[in-house]
């Protein structure tokens, strides 16, 4: 992300304390600054984009609101304002928040990026590209931008352009959960299997939290071994419809009745499977008996 802004002293170590996950002590500074400076626009939307990096999107929206109340042009919080609504998924909001937040600094090229993830996953390829293009025109070295280039070409099935853009990506030394995430998707639409392990181990290590990039690490193992396959399969319960689960419920007990009680175990268990699983994958068997630091 790529906003620009005057810094401050406060401004500057909130901005780290976030960046390192130290939310509550970057919390603690964003408020003392506010105690200082009671009016001051983007003190309220560094806070607003505390509570946003923390998964807290509410509280992001009520600060950032706070930081338009006092300047209706506050980059900061039309920034957090525009990001948390397309993070929940509000796409006409969205589209009217970011065409202002454009208006007020249309050199912010984050907000090409996720309308062209937005166009992206409409099927609207054409639109995606225009949009890619044109924040990479923006900012041309960098590394998510090119990750997600990588992907929309492997969609495309231009797999040489795919490759050229993630060698590109890689070449900006990234480090950044995101951008492994984008060139795993890659790789995957490449058939590239064991480099998408690969990428997502990367964005795992950067982000061991993110709950999606969990998820698409065990697709990837399921897809490249049957016996993470058999070891998650309760897990397919999860996309059935309630009528199918209580029709398979009554067929498997009438006909399989210790299978059945077996697979009660793995999905009520399955949870925690998940998480050890990626876990032992990432950091190492030993590792699921440390404790997090």
């Amino acid at each position: 992300m790529s906003l620009r802004y005057e810094q401050s002293d406060h401004m500057t170590r909130v901005f780290q304390l976030t960046n390192w996950r130290r939310f509550d002590e970057a919390i603690s500074e964003a408020e003392q600054w506010l105690r200082e400076e009671p009016e001051n626009a983007n003190a309220y939307g560094m806070l607003a984009q505390i509570y946003m990096k923390s998964g807290k999107y509410d509280k992001a929206l009520h600060w950032s609101a706070e930081s338009l109340k006092y300047d209706p042009e506050n980059k900061i919080g039309w920034f957090v304002r525009v990001i948390v609504l397309y993070s929940q998924g509000k796409e006409k909001e969205y589209l009217q928040a970011v065409k202002e937040a454009q208006r007020i600094d249309p050199y912010e090229s984050h907000y090409l990026f996720l309308s062209f993830n937005l166009y992206h996953k409409k099927g609207k390829l054409q639109q995606a590209r225009e949009e890619l293009d044109q924040a990479l025109q923006l900012a041309p070295d960098n590394s998510l931008y090119l990750a997600g280039d990588s992907y929309l070409h492997a969609n495309a099935r231009n797999f040489q352009a795919s490759l050229a853009s993630e060698q590109a990506a890689l070449f900006q030394n990234p480090d950044h959960d995101q951008t492994f995430l984008y060139l795993a998707w890659a790789a995957e639409k490449r058939g590239d299997y064991d480099k998408e392990q690969e990428y997502l181990k990367n964005a795992i290590r950067l982000d061991p939290t993110d709950a999606q990039i969990r998820r698409e690490y065990l697709k990837s193992l399921q897809k490249s071994y049957w016996f993470y396959r058999l070891l998650l399969l309760p897990s397919f319960i999860k996309k059935m419809k309630p009528w199918q689960i209580f029709l398979t419920w009554v067929v498997a007990w009438l006909l399989f009745k210790p299978l059945i009680l077996l697979f009660i175990v793995l999905h009520v268990l399955s949870h925690w499977t998940s998480k050890l699983l990626v876990k032992a994958k990432v950091f190492g068997w030993r590792s699921i008996f440390r404790k997090q630091s």
